[in-house]
């Protein structure tokens, strides 16, 4: 009975909001037949979702739903009450009223203000919580609360709020300016672009000037109602200062609860962590905190067991590859600590080969198969200078077969020409003709300078392939030394065909064999060439010995084609007037010196610097000083100038 009560106009017209005129009456439609399908057994019948399971709420007693509905937010009453046109007609009427006012009464602290005389609850409450925009329905970012609406910010750029600008008219002109300062302003502040100043709604600034229209001067209504206008506005104001302080409360509180639900998150996903066996991971704290930085962990919201189960393997995975990076520091260290005492060990037995020897370097030394069983025992086993006393007293024979192992090295580079049995003749790396290439200086190596060559134990650019890159960085032991082994660098050498063709050719403008002539034998030639292609009308004729017409031809003609006719022999008497022009000009060689009663391999010095060296550290002693093993070819007599001819000279 009282659910048929309940649908009558009588009941309907005791709501807060106006009653909808009812649609004029139109014949029922006929429901249309539908054909039955045969159903097919083989298919699977999918499971419909229930739905409509509160549909039989609205039957219920008005004292039970109202006693319900009051132990609600206003909130949720305002939602309740757009989920259906039957919770529409039960929640709007005035006779619920009191069941808005119960549910303001809920609202935890902070509290809004009380509800204004000229709104009502409903309305009051969806200008609280409300998130759509009363001009075009969309999601609302600003509210006006002296104007009692909320907005998004594009209708605020339309025609619906009129700016008003940074300042209102103290002494308006018109009537419209007098609506300005009357009608319901607020102060819009814009964060990023746009710009800020008072803005009030059209409408009401409109109304307030066509009411000013109607009124005359001398009509005390239009005092009346200017001192009615001011005085709302003043209401609206101080209404309007505990709204945007209750907002800003409300936003300190949510910020607060935010950041307390994101404390319990971490908390709890550290808990997890620690009972999974992790703890001694997160207790490094830069770990600690990269880890809580992680989006999982930082999420504003309450840890589940669904959440859980999802972020877990993410999580784990990130800490095994921190607990990965420390194993390998650790591990580090502890190859660290062992290849200095290597060094320490060793030192002695280095230094005392002498320097013009080629010696191997330090990480030469800790590749070698005998010193790397060592130097790569367990990390909880103990390693001492004692360990390496017998493997040093070795090292003569360890040296012969670093230096055999590398000559077959550099064999293998050379042209095929040398394969089969000739590859194993070590007299061909002694040719003049044989000349080698690293992997960062262009200036041609022969040996046996190219097993001393400083590019060769440095760290190459990581200009490799993904795979030899994968292979390196497994081999924790090179990581930890300052200095490349060789037998790795060796991987940049290549034979250097250009210079050796250049070569050839000067070779045999002396009429040698270039097949048969060694470097020993070039440079007892001492002979002298001159570039055709650079002969000067002025400065004359340039001259220079073997190796500088080599990086003369790399270096200035680069890229032209070598012909046999580009450098001329000069014959002895013109070798004799370059020999003397040559003592004349004086050009300081760079540092490539060394002393032998030092044996300081690491310690160059240039010819006067070595002069004061000996007389400084060794006086009266008569020695000669040798050149490094990695010296550079571009050393004086550089080339010269010979003007005319032989005879005038």
């Amino acid at each position: 009975m009282r659910r048929s009560a309940r649908h009558t106009g009588e009941e309907n017209s005791n709501r807060i909001s106006p009653a909808i005129p009812k649609a004029p009456s139109v014949p029922p439609r006929k429901r249309a037949k539908k054909t039955v399908e045969p159903v097919n057994e083989s298919s699977e019948i999918k499971p419909q979702r229930r739905r409509g399971k509160l549909r039989f709420i609205t039957e219920m007693p008005l004292d039970i739903l109202f006693e319900i509905f009051g132990q609600l937010l206003p909130v949720d009453i305002l939602h309740l009450s757009r989920a259906s046109k039957a919770l529409r007609n039960i929640l709007l009427r005035k006779s619920a009223a009191f069941v808005w006012k119960q549910a303001f009464s809920n609202v935890p602290n902070p509290a809004p203000p009380p509800c204004p005389d000229d709104m009502n609850e409903p309305q009051y409450t969806n200008l609280l919580w409300g998130k759509h925009c009363f001009f075009c329905g969309g999601s609302a970012s600003l509210a006006m609360w002296p104007c009692r609406i909320r907005a998004c910010k594009d209708c605020v750029q339309t025609a619906k709020v009129s700016h008003l600008g940074y300042s209102v008219p103290q002494n308006p002109s018109n009537n419209f300016e007098t609506a300005k300062t009357l009608c319901i302003k607020w102060w819009m502040r814009i964060s990023s672009g746009g710009s800020s100043g008072f803005v009030c709604i059209t409408s009401d600034l409109e109304a307030i000037q066509k009411r000013l229209d109607e009124l005359s001067e001398a009509d005390s209504d239009k005092l009346e109602f200017v001192n009615e206008c001011r005085q709302t506005a003043k209401a609206r104001a101080q209404h309007s200062s505990l709204c945007e302080r209750w907002e800003s409360l409300l936003k300190a509180h949510r910020r607060y609860e935010l950041r307390n639900v994101g404390e319990s998150r971490k908390n709890a996903i550290l808990g997890k962590m620690d009972e999974l066996g992790w703890s001694t991971e997160l207790s490094e704290y830069h770990t600690r905190n990269a880890f809580l930085a992680l989006p999982a962990v930082r999420q504003k919201k309450e840890l589940t067991e669904r959440v859980w189960v999802n972020i877990e393997p993410e999580l784990v995975a990130f800490l095994t590859e921190v607990k990965r990076q420390r194993l390998e520091r650790e591990r580090l260290a502890v190859l660290k600590g062992r290849v200095d005492i290597l060094f320490a060990a060793a030192t002695k037995d280095l230094d005392a080969i002498p320097i013009p020897d080629v010696r191997p370097s330090y990480g030469d030394l800790c590749v070698m198969p005998e010193y790397r069983a060592i130097l790569e025992r367990p990390s909880d086993a103990e390693v001492a200078k004692e360990d390496f006393s017998d493997l040093l007293a070795h090292l003569s024979e360890q040296i012969d077969q670093w230096r055999e192992s590398n000559i077959n090295l550099l064999l293998e580079l050379l042209p095929s020409g040398s394969k089969g049995k000739q590859r194993l003749d070590m007299n061909r790396l002694n040719l003049c003709t044989t000349f080698f290439r690293c992997h960062s200086c262009r200036e041609p190596i022969s040996y046996p300078r190219i097993l001393s060559h400083a590019c060769l134990n440095k760290r190459p650019k990581p200009s490799k392939t993904e795979e030899e890159e994968e292979e390196e960085e497994k081999d924790l032991l090179l990581s930890t030394l300052q200095h490349f082994p060789w037998i790795h660098g060796h991987k940049g050498i290549a034979f250097d065909t250009e210079a050796s063709n250049i070569t050839t050719m000067l070779i045999k403008l002396c009429g040698q064999d270039p097949k048969t002539l060694s470097t020993a034998a070039m440079d007892e030639l001492d002979s002298r060439f001159e570039c055709v292609r650079c002969v000067h009308p002025s400065q004359g004729r340039l001259v220079m010995k073997w190796r500088i017409a080599l990086l003369h031809e790399l270096e200035d003609h680069y890229g032209e084609i070598l012909k046999a006719t580009s450098y001329r022999l000069l014959d002895p008497a013109e070798v004799i007037v370059a020999k003397e022009r040559e003592a004349k000009v004086k050009r300081r060689a760079p540092p490539s010196l060394l002393c032998p009663k030092c044996n300081k391999w690491w310690v160059i010095y240039t010819q006067p610097q070595m002069q004061d060296h000996m007389r400084a550290q060794h006086p009266g002693e008569s020695f000669e000083p040798v050149l490094h093993p990695d010296v550079t070819i571009r050393m004086p007599p550089l080339p010269i100038r010979l003007k005319g001819d032989v005879e005038s000279l």
